[in-house]
């Protein structure tokens, strides 16, 4: 079903629905195809991870911080878990991106072989997880009690303050997290800032029936700069393994004299671009923001709660 919220449901049965969704999505899909394909079992696994979260964070204020530090702690510990597995496919997707991007002949820069090394230790490491006999059981048992804890998740409040002031903090972090990345200056200001955009992307999808053509256009540009984002990030994490990469991926000073301007160079470019998309995004208050939303709101959700 679909990644929103229903306009015949109370919020409440909204939220246990898509967390049941999701949960169930991601044990299927990690208990199926982690044999047949694991890097896609992984990632729609981790991607349906934060799903969740982003449902527990858009009512974190009605269930209570007890709960919500709980769930959200359980669903991404398990994350954390398959993380090293898709790192490897950062590195990749990145590097072949830069390629085309600048048009760098594999020949003469002497990249064919990184590539051929990256691939290498992407599947040495998708292998090592997948064959360790105590990694995806408990992986699977994990989801299993989140999903039967969180089935029986209840709300102390109904309707649109059931998500207002939840709401109204992920947009208030997101535009603190906003001028922060460009104060600050550092991969780690700019990766807190992804994060609560993401928040705000998955937060719209969700109200998207509220009024649907305002809130999908908002959540598509919210989309489009988490994938800015998320690019500077991948370019981040792949300079510093350039820097700190293990021993057994052959890399010379060639290939760091080659990669690491145009890594630098592409990374600016992305967080130029986000910058005038964030400002656009983020032009409004907090409070102007959260009152115009609630304009929105659809009498059905408040009837039916």
């Amino acid at each position: 079903m679909a990644y929103r919220f229903f306009t015949d449901s109370t919020v409440e049965a909204n939220v246990q629905r898509i967390l049941n969704e999701q949960l169930e999505k991601a044990i299927q899909e990690l208990s199926d195809g982690i044999r047949e394909a694991p890097e896609q079992a992984i990632h729609s696994t981790r991607k349906r991870l934060k799903k969740g979260r982003a449902v527990l964070r858009l009512v974190r204020k009605s269930i209570g911080e007890k709960a919500y530090q709980r769930e959200n702690e359980q669903l991404r510990s398990i994350g954390q878990a398959l993380a090293p597995a898709r790192d490897g496919a950062v590195y990749q997707k990145t590097l072949d991106s830069l390629i085309e991007i600048y048009g760098i002949s594999l020949e003469n820069k002497g990249l064919s072989e990184l590539q051929v090394n990256l691939t290498d230790l992407y599947k040495s490491e998708l292998k090592a997880l997948i064959d360790r006999d105590d990694a995806i059981a408990p992986i699977l048992a994990d989801l299993e009690a989140s999903k039967e804890r969180l089935s029986q998740l209840t709300l102390h409040q109904t309707g649109w303050k059931a998500v207002s002031k939840s709401l109204e903090q992920v947009y208030r972090q997101g535009r603190e997290r906003f001028h922060s990345a460009y104060k600050d200056g550092s991969d780690e200001a700019f990766h807190d800032w992804r994060k609560r955009v993401k928040d705000l992307w998955y937060s719209s999808c969700l109200l998207k029936e509220i009024w649907p053509p305002i809130m999908e256009a908002f959540g598509s540009e919210a989309h489009y700069l988490s994938e800015l984002l998320g690019d500077g990030h991948d370019s981040a994490v792949l300079q510093h393994f350039l820097r700190h990469h293990p021993s057994n991926v052959a890399l010379s000073d060639t290939h760091s004299q080659v990669l690491m301007p145009l890594l630098v160079h592409r990374q600016d470019k992305l967080h130029q671009q986000a910058k005038d998309l964030g400002r656009k995004l983020y032009s409004e208050e907090p409070k102007p923001f959260i009152k115009r939303i609630h304009s929105y709101w659809r009498p059905e959700f408040s009837s039916s709660s």
